[in-house]
């Protein structure tokens, strides 16, 4: 995702602003806020961040919670919420169907490792915002390289939870040619002497402990080297099954089509005699709750077997609720330009044969351009080309892609007070409080979304009035969006707007009002649709203004009644062309809902530096008494200004790279709680020791080593950022003295020179000198490429697609990777003893991954017998796909690569697309 860029504002605002502040926080002195700027580091994560979890088999048999210090992090506090009655729901359109579900298998986190549990300070995140059509959301994740049994994150848990959408775990066994090993599966399956499965104990604790609601089975490894599969596995994958579902039968688990009753990999695409056993035993007992059917129905090869006919047939005939089966559409590649024969889908008296199963929806966000492109494209994959899902479209041919909202009836989790939404979508490039921008930092944290409009967007209008929809990220009530309309207004006709489904109670104490701003004056009414299918219009106690206004809807004569559908209507006095609304906040509550809560107990659970001590990652955990939506984090600066540092909903927080803002050594936290009304509750503070940093550390890099003579070398000082003085000491070179961070010479004599640097700041000074850094030879004039194609070993690899050859190869699409604990060594053998000077590597993001992917710290070690090795180079806090290491020239043959920290983050696997060595042969 991109973003322009922006202008830091220093800003301060008083409380009466910003804060709005209940009695029992009223003792504390009234805060001055300064906006947060923006992360000077994008990118950087440090080491101590907690981590979403995943393993290999082994790997969660020994997991013990107790020892598990991420775990507080990767909790789900958000309770799954209750959904309208399916006979309760309106459809919009005359295809929708109460009975067809939707089950979403997305890739939420662009990777199986490395993914903070509540996300990081950066804008880029699949905020996923289309719950209403979702009735199971599976976290996709899992790969030989990482691990094969991934729980969702928790923030996607509780963006699931929030809309009553249950969110699932995967247990992924790949392929043999993806690095699928049948020991995995052995292990997965393993027995006690009672013929107890040991996993299923795991796979329920873990789902039971992280807050999350069952798991999706994808069984697709097929030991092809040794045959295939017997019957075995498949009969103990159904008692596995089987036992899963005794011991948790509230946890849901989904079956894939992969697997069949002789224990091949035979993917049916329907339900059939070959894979009902996962179902449905030959007793008639239920197995899993759900079988995801495998994509290729659709297929013109397969069309004339009406394989979802059949599916529902089959199941109908053995008792099986046919919507418990999901036809598979992947879109993974093509999104809604996907074809696929809906007509084999649909029933021709109306409905569908089965439920639909959409396979990685997040392209919309993969393949989007920016923020706004992801939006339209989630639209149209959703809803439909219109944005309207009561719009009625007819379709040229039976492949186009037809919106989810045209077979299924929009989903509400609005069922009880307090209902209240921000309209956020669980990211943003600042964070507003009351309107106030009081952060620049790019955030997101998908723990804070909201439940979001229902119906994307269902509007009539008056006259020539003309608007439309979409979120804003430029102005908030509170997080980072607001829901803007956007258009022209003729004077006295109205516009309206139906927003949310829903099937919530109203009492004669029910509170309701709505935030908002316009660009100019304008009317609200809100518009209720009740039970009985009539409606009823309340005018706002007063008019929305161009700043942002809170009005109430007096709803006390609608008490004992429940509001079906939620509307609003506008209208100016005057003509508006261009005209803007923002909708920032609804709120419905009771007014004895609202609690005050307090923070006590703040501790500093962790703290890691980088190497400078110019950035920290701090752990936070408080204890909670009462409750609350929200937990703000601030740093209390020198001035006692606080600066906004994120929002957690639970009891602990991750800050990532807080920079140093002083040379106290101390930093101060506070933590308030937040109420639904924005209310703070009384908060508590700590403090932080930062290491004393204050002597500079000197060091440099030269571009080359090894050169002829007349090239150009640049030396660059690398030494530590409280450097305020350099200076360059380079005998025999051009310059023999220089200042500054960097200088470039030339050297005009073969022969053999030292480098020294010296720095200094106001707290004393620092020298490294290298000696024989630099060797002038005339053969110097092209290093050459000594490693590609040589001999190489490693420590460990996944499998023999990810040899490591494959570093050697000179092909930067193939790569070696290994697994396991660190560090993974990889070994070059040169061939014979040449002079080598540089180091070149190619890193994850080279080859196509993730940045987070990239080798953070690794050391390169040579040696001439391939026993004694002396280290040339060490790495700590590598970020880049690339990088380039020089150093003194050496005599060597053997050339190892130790990789220390093999990602950004947590992630143990290492991979690497090239290594090249250069030098000059001997």
């Amino acid at each position: 995702m991109k973003k322009c860029g922006k202008y830091i504002v220093a800003v301060s605002l008083t409380a009466a602003m910003c804060m709005n502040l209940n009695p029992a926080f009223a003792a504390v002195d009234a805060p001055k806020i300064h906006v947060t700027e923006e992360n000077a580091v994008p990118g950087l994560t440090m080491d101590g961040q907690p981590e979403s979890s995943y393993w290999f088999p082994e790997q969660l048999l020994s997991w013990d919670a107790k020892t598990d210090s991420d775990l507080p992090h990767n909790i789900s506090h958000v309770p799954l919420a209750t959904r309208v009655a399916a006979d309760k729901l309106q459809p919009v359109n005359d295809t929708q169907n109460r009975d067809t579900k939707v089950m979403a298998i997305s890739i939420m986190n662009a990777s199986t490792s490395g993914n903070a549990p509540h996300g990081l300070n950066e804008i880029d995140c699949n905020t996923f915002s289309y719950w209403q059509y979702v009735d199971l959301l599976v976290y996709w994740g899992g790969s030989s390289g990482e691990g094969l049994i991934v729980p969702p994150s928790p923030d996607v848990t509780d963006a699931g939870h929030k809309n009553g959408v249950p969110v699932l775990g995967t247990v992924f066994f790949p392929q043999d040619v993806a690095g699928g090993k049948v020991e995995w599966l052995d292990t997965f399956l393993k027995q006690d002497s009672d013929g107890k499965f040991l996993m299923v104990d795991k796979l329920v604790e873990v789902a039971q402990t992280y807050g999350f609601d069952g798991w999706f089975i994808n069984q697709e490894t097929d030991n092809q080297k040794n045959g295939g599969l017997s019957s075995e596995y498949a009969a103990k994958m159904q008692a596995f099954i089987q036992q899963f579902k005794q011991k948790a039968p509230e946890l849901e688990l989904v079956w894939y089509d992969s697997m069949t009753k002789t224990g091949a990999m035979d993917w049916q695409n329907a339900l059939t005699s070959e894979n009902l056993m996962f179902l449905q035993d030959a007793k008639g007992k239920p197995v899993a709750d759900d079988m995801f059917l495998n994509f290729w129905w659709t297929d013109e090869k397969y069309a004339s077997k009406k394989l979802l006919e059949s599916s529902e047939n089959l199941a109908k005939q053995k008792g099986i609720d046919p919507y418990d089966l999901f036809a598979g559409v992947d879109v993974q590649a093509k999104g809604y330009e996907t074809p696929i024969r809906w007509d084999l889908f649909e029933k021709d008296a109306g409905g569908t044969h089965t439920s639909l199963g959409l396979y990685c929806p997040s392209w919309a966000y993969t393949s989007a351009t920016d923020q706004q492109d992801f939006l339209n494209k989630e639209t149209t994959l959703w809803v439909n080309d219109k944005a309207d899902p009561s719009a009625e479209i007819t379709y040229d041919s039976p492949q186009e892609w037809r919106g989810v909202s045209r077979y299924v009836v929009e989903r509400s989790a609005i069922t009880a007070t307090p209902f209240v939404t921000n309209f956020s979508l669980g990211n943003g490039a600042s964070f507003f409080r009351q309107g106030q921008e009081i952060s620049k930092l790019d955030w997101n944290n998908r723990s804070l979304s909201d439940v979001l409009p229902t119906y994307r967007f269902m509007m009539a209008h008056e006259g020539n009035n003309k608007l439309t929809a979409t979120f804003d990220s430029e102005q908030a009530w509170y997080g980072g969006n607001s829901l803007k309309l956007a258009g022209n207004m003729e004077a006295g006709k109205a516009s309206n707007i139906t927003l949310y489904s829903a099937d919530l109670p109203l009492t004669k104490d029910t509170v309701w009002t709505t935030t908002a701003k316009a660009s100019q004056a304008t009317a609200l009414k809100l518009i209720v649709t009740l039970e009985d299918g009539t409606e009823q219009v309340i005018a706002a106690d007063k008019q929305i203004g161009t700043d942002w206004t809170t009005v109430r809807f007096d709803v006390s004569k609608l008490a004992g009644k429940r509001v079906q559908r939620i509307a609003y209507s506008m209208s100016t006095s005057k003509q508006a062309n261009p005209y803007t609304f923002h909708f920032g906040n609804v709120s419905v509550y009771e007014a004895k809902q609202i609690q005050n809560a307090k923070v006590s107990q703040l501790k500093v659970d962790d703290k890691t530096f980088d190497e400078d001590s110019m950035y920290a990652g701090v752990r936070l955990s408080w204890k909670i008494e009462g409750s609350a939506p929200y937990y703000e984090v601030y740093r209390i600066n020198a001035d006692k200004s606080r600066s906004l540092l994120g929002v957690s909903n639970t009891n602990s927080f991750y800050i990532n790279t807080l920079p140093r803002t002083d040379d106290t050594n101390k930093s101060e936290f506070m933590v308030v709680p937040v109420d639904f009304t924005q209310g703070q509750g009384v908060g508590t503070t700590v403090q932080m020791e930062w290491p004393n940093n204050s002597l500079p550390k000197a060091g440099f890099q030269a571009s080359k080593t090894l050169a002829a003579p007349g090239e150009t070398i640049t030396f660059t000082s690398t030494s530590s950022v409280n450097t305020k003085e350099v200076a360059w000491e380079l005998p025999g070179a051009s310059k023999t003295t220089a200042t500054g961070d960097s200088v470039s010479v030339t050297y005009s004599k073969p022969g053999t020179y030292d480098v020294t640097i010296r720095v200094k700041n106001s707290a004393g000074a620092d020298e490294k000198t290298i000696k024989g850094c630099i060797v002038i030879d005339s053969a110097a004039n092209t290093l050459k490429n000594l490693s590609q194609g040589k001999t190489v070993t490693a420590s460990s690899f996944v499998n023999e697609n990810e040899a490591p050859k494959f570093a050697v190869d000179g092909d930067s699409k193939k790569k070696w990777c290994a697994t396991g604990t660190p560090p993974h060594e990889l070994t070059i053998d040169l061939g014979s003893v040449n002079r080598v000077s540089e180091v070149v590597i190619q890193h994850a993001q080279a080859g196509g991954e993730g940045a987070d992917m990239n080798t953070k710290a690794y050391r390169i070690l040579v040696s001439e017998d391939g026993k004694n090795y002396q280290e040339v180079v060490n790495v700590t806090r590598n970020a880049q796909g690339q990088t380039k290491d020089t150093f003194a020239p050496v005599k060597a043959r053997y050339v190892k690569l130790d990789i220390t920290k093999p990602t950004q983050g947590s992630d143990t696997a290492a991979r690497i697309y090239e290594v090249q060595v250069f030098g000059l042969p001997q």
